[in-house]
C-alpha cells in the first residue's frame, strides 16, 4: 500500500468518554468502565454487566426528525463522523460531495430500536409498528444516515464482518484514495448491543463471562473467564496525504498496511491454530514494508476467553517468533468491554492517540500470568515510550480476522 491515505479526524463514543479529549483521559486512567445493566432486567442473564455510555443525549447532537428514524447504534455513527469531519476540518460543501466518501462497519444492526417495535408488533398488532423499522435495524442505516446529513455522494461502502470491521473499513477508504476515486473518506463504526434480544444472542455463544466483579473482563489472565460486552465506537477522516498537506491538516497516521482472511470453520470461538489471524497480520506487514521488529505496539483483539486467547497468542507467535514477549502487547478494551463492531475502532482511536502521546495502554485486571499466553500485556499502567508503528488485530464472530497498521507521519 502507497503511504499516501492519512487519517486527519477522529471521533469517539465510549463507555470512557465522548469526543477525543475525554476518551482519552478516561483511557490513561486504567480505570474499568464496566458496570451494572440497568436498561432492561438482567437477572436471568449469563452476564449482568457492560460498558455502557452514560450521559449520551441524542437531542444534543441530532436533528429531532432524525432521532425518530433511528437506532441508538446509528445516533452514535453519526455523532462520530460528526465529531472526526469537525476534527479534520473538512469542509465537504467545499471540495464537493462526489470527491467525498464513506465506508462504514455494521455489527448486529439497529438492536434497541428493532426490539421494541417488534414487542409493540406482538402486542399492538402491526399496524402500530413505526414506518422507520424498515430502515433503523438495517445494516446499512448508519452509512445511509451519515452520507445524507454531511452529502456524500462520491461512494459508499458498508462492511459486516462483526468485531473484524472496523480495520477492514478503513483498510477500503484507504484502496479507495490510493485508486484516486475520491480525496477523503468518513470511516467508522459503532455498536449498541445493550437489548436483551442481542444479549439472548450473546450468552447462546457461551462467550460470555459470568462474573459482576471489578474487573470481570480480564484478557490474557490466567483467571480470564469470557468477554464482556459494550457499546460504542469510533469514527475518522482518512484522505490522501497530498490532500491532507494542500488544506494544512493535522495528520494523525498514515495508514501503512492492511490485511483480512477468513478462519472458514464452524466454531463458536476463532480457529484455535490462528493459522488464518496471523495471515491478515503478515498481509499488513507485508503491504507496510516492515519487518515484525519494527511494530512497537499491538493492539490485541483480547477476547477474554481461555481458548481465545490461547489462539490469539499463537497467531502473534507464528508472525513474531521468539520476540513477541519483547513487543508491548495489550487490550486497551479491557477498560470498555469488547464493544463487538465498534471494538476495532476503538482500538483504531487508542492507536492514534496513542501515536500521539508516546502512550501505550494497559490490560487492566491483569494478576495471574499464563504460561499459556507469554505476552508483555502491559498490566494495569500505562506505558511511556516512543512508538513509530502500531498494528492492530481483531476477529470476529464467525471467522472474520483483521489487522492494520498505523504509522506515525513523517
Amino acid at each position: 500500500m502507497p503511504e499516501d491515505a492519512v487519517i486527519t479526524g477522529i471521533g469517539v463514543i465510549t463507555p470512557a468518554g465522548i469526543g477525543v479529549s475525554d476518551f482519552w483521559e478516561g483511557m490513561i486512567s486504567g480505570k474499568s468502565f464496566i458496570s451494572a445493566i440497568t436498561s432492561f432486567d438482567a437477572s436471568q442473564f449469563t452476564s449482568k454487566v457492560a460498558g455502557i455510555v452514560t450521559d449520551f443525549d441524542p437531542a444534543a447532537f441530532i436533528d429531532p426528525r432524525i432521532i425518530i428514524q433511528t437506532d441508538r447504534w446509528t445516533q452514535f455513527d453519526l455523532v462520530c463522523a460528526q465529531q472526526a469531519i469537525a476534527d479534520a476540518g473538512l469542509q465537504i460543501r467545499d471540495e464537493g460531495p462526489t470527491k467525498i466518501g464513506a465506508v462504514f462497519a455494521a455489527g448486529t444492526g439497529g438492536n434497541e430500536y428493532g426490539q421494541q417495535q417488534l414487542h409493540i408488533c406482538g402486542s399492538q398488532g402491526p399496524k402500530h409498528v413505526s414506518v422507520y423499522l424498515s430502515i433503523a435495524w438495517f445494516y446499512a442505516a448508519s452509512i445511509g444516515q451519515v452520507s445524507i446529513q454531511n452529502k456524500i455522494r462520491g461512494y459508499g461502502r458498508n462492511i459486516c464482518a462483526e468485531a473484524a470491521g472496523g480495520p477492514i473499513a478503513l483498510g477500503h477508504a484507504a484502496k479507495t484514495i490510493t485508486q484516486g476515486i475520491c480525496d477523503a473518506m468518513v470511516v467508522g463504526g459503532c455498536e449498541a448491543p445493550l437489548a436483551p434480544y442481542t444479549f439472548a444472542s450473546h450468552q447462546a455463544s457461551g462467550l460470555m463471562s459470568p462474573e459482576d466483579g471489578l474487573y470481570p473482563y480480564r484478557p490474557f489472565d490466567a483467571t480470564r473467564s469470557g468477554t464482556v460486552a459494550g457499546e460504542g465506537g469510533a469514527g475518522f477522516c482518512v484522505e490522501s496525504k497530498e490532500h491532507a498537506q494542500k488544506r494544512d491538516a493535522h495528520v494523525y497516521a498514515e495508514i501503512a498496511g492492511w490485511g483480512q482472511s477468513f478462519d472458514g470453520i464452524l466454531t463458536r470461538e476463532p480457529a484455535s491454530d490462528g493459522r488464518a489471524y496471523a495471515r491478515a497480520i503478515s498481509q499488513a506487514l507485508q503491504m507496510a514494508h516492515l519487518d515484525p521488529s519494527e511494530i512497537d505496539w499491538i493492539i490485541c483483539d483480547g477476547l477474554g476467553t481461555q481458548d481465545g486467547d490461547i489462539s490469539e497468542v499463537r497467531a502473534l507467535q507464528s508472525v513474531f517468533g521468539t520476540s513477541l514477549p519483547d513487543i508491548p502487547a495489550s487490550a486497551p478494551k479491557s477498560m470498555l468491554g469488547r464493544l463487538f463492531n465498534g471494538g476495532s475502532t476503538v482500538d483504531v482511536a487508542c492507536a492514534l492517540l496513542g501515536l500521539q502521546t508516546d502512550t501505550i495502554l494497559p490490560t487492566i485486571g491483569f494478576a495471574q500470568a499464563d504460561p499459556d499466553c507469554p505476552l508483555d500485556c502491559v498490566p494495569n499502567q500505562a506505558r511511556n515510550k516512543h512508538i513509530r508503528n502500531v498494528l492492530v488485530g481483531a476477529r470476529g464472530f464467525g471467522g472474520f480476522n483483521s489487522a492494520i497498521i498505523l504509522k506515525r507521519p513523517a
